[in-house]
């Protein structure tokens, strides 16, 4: 039991590192000019780290509840240590993966207002005209 277990959580750990490599970028294809309503400050974690963090911690949890009683108390063991493990791995992943960003609300010249994600700090201020080409914001002279 012990071992489809971790084999399946193998598996998941595999899958996850897959879809992380293709996340796309979250202000592809934003292309216009606007002006800048408000910048806001947030620290964001990266889903795909945390990700794996619980799967590794769900696989270290599971072996080591393994190793407790035997028969259906061993099982329960390696379910509860698989369940804390990956509590704990994507908690503490999540955490030390997170990046200042800032979000950068800006209202296009077609009216509608969109919140981009930045992770350098804006050298611009609300107020401000900004070009936007494939999600980059450049302050506009």
């Amino acid at each position: 039991m012990a071992q489809h277990l971790i084999r399946f959580l193998a598996a998941l750990l595999a899958a996850a590192l897959v879809a992380g490599c293709a996340a796309p970028q979250p202000n592809a294809g934003i292309t216009g000019t606007g002006v800048v309503q408000s910048i806001a400050e947030a620290r964001e974690g990266d889903a795909t780290k945390a990700t794996v963090g619980a799967i590794g911690g769900a696989l270290v949890g599971g072996w080591l509840g393994s190793q407790v009683g035997g028969g259906s108390g061993q099982t329960i063991a390696t379910a509860a240590g698989a369940m804390a493990g990956g509590a704990v791995g994507g908690s503490a992943a999540g955490n030390a993966s997170a990046a200042l960003v800032w979000h950068v609300a800006v209202r296009f010249e077609d009216g509608i207002d969109r919140v981009l994600v930045v992770r350098e700090r804006p050298n611009f201020r609300p107020g401000d005209r900004v070009t936007v080409f494939n999600g980059a914001i450049v302050r506009t002279p």
